[in-house]
């Protein structure tokens, strides 16, 4: 596909998480054994997204950079993009488009983590099918602290940030796909009452009748990584499913390896990079019959 890639938010102050994030970036904290952008930046990666920006504070740059660098390693191209102060995700965005203009676009919201075969194959048909804006859902037991769609039968009526009272358990996760028409949606938007300018109301202004909703139902997990709590679970179930397996989870050297975007010499340096970790006793048991 002509001018497609993905795109990372990492941005925010995450308050939420207060004393952990004070110092250290949200998206820079460990899920078990990866920061949390790994696994964010995996999605785009098993959707087959080698041309990617991410969205970061000024302060974090020097961060993101010394971990990713230029993507090379991975076999991916990675650019950087500030936002000097949170002004919402559709905000955010803008700022990357800056950086690399895209036709079609991914985005990633870097504390989600999504984990099965399934939603990732239709992921990335979509992708590279669809030319709509593109938004997925799954059911959840606490719709009130997420964006909810409110449906009319089988048609998308609204979508209410954080509802009061219930209007369904269908909550849209933080994975989009827009198209080159997102900056003229994007001017038009005003601010909301908290001084930013809302996802939600970009999706209204793209007519929510030609909107694709994808239902993204039982066998795939999704977490989204907005307390301590959920950094704990999301942790438990990583090494649940690796102690199991002895696999790793949403290792970005592992899925450039298996994608052919990188040869055994990179895994090799990545290993050495960081030896004495589980993170690289797991990856060189994982590829040693490969080499």
């Amino acid at each position: 596909m002509n001018n497609s890639g993905g795109v990372l938010l990492t941005g925010g102050y995450g308050t939420r998480l207060f004393p952990n994030t004070k110092v250290v970036n949200k998206h820079l904290l460990p899920i078990y054994d990866k920061p949390m952008v790994y696994y964010s930046l995996s999605i785009l990666m098993l959707t087959g997204i080698r041309e990617i920006t991410i969205v970061c504070n000024p302060k974090d740059e020097y961060f993101y950079k010394d971990l990713l660098g230029n993507g090379k390693s991975l076999g991916i191209n990675i650019n950087y993009s500030l936002q000097d102060s949170p002004e919402g995700i559709p905000h955010a965005i803008n700022t990357a488009l800056e950086i690399n203009s895209f036709d079609r676009f991914m985005v990633v919201l870097g504390d989600n983590f999504l984990y099965g075969r399934d939603f990732f194959n239709n992921l990335e048909s979509n992708f590279i099918s669809s030319n709509k804006l593109s938004i997925y859902y799954q059911k959840v037991r606490n719709p009130e602290l997420f964006g909810v769609i409110k449906w009319d039968k089988d048609n998308i009526l609204d979508i209410i940030e954080k509802p009061s009272q219930y209007i369904s358990s269908d909550a849209v996760i933080g994975v989009y796909i827009f198209d080159s028409n997102f900056k003229n949606h994007f001017q038009k938007l005003k601010k909301s009452t908290r001084n930013e300018f809302e996802i939600v109301d970009l999706i209204k202004d793209y007519q929510l009748e030609n909107i694709d909703s994808h239902y993204v139902g039982r066998g795939t997990a999704w977490f989204d990584m907005g307390s301590n709590d959920d950094f704990f679970n999301c942790s438990q179930f990583v090494k649940t499913i690796q102690d199991r397996q002895g696999l790793l989870l949403c290792s970005p050297h592992e899925i450039a390896y298996r994608k052919g975007w990188i040869g055994a010499d990179e895994i090799i340096k990545s290993i050495e990079k960081y030896k004495n970790s589980e993170y690289a006793a797991t990856l060189e048991r994982t590829i040693r019959n490969e080499l």
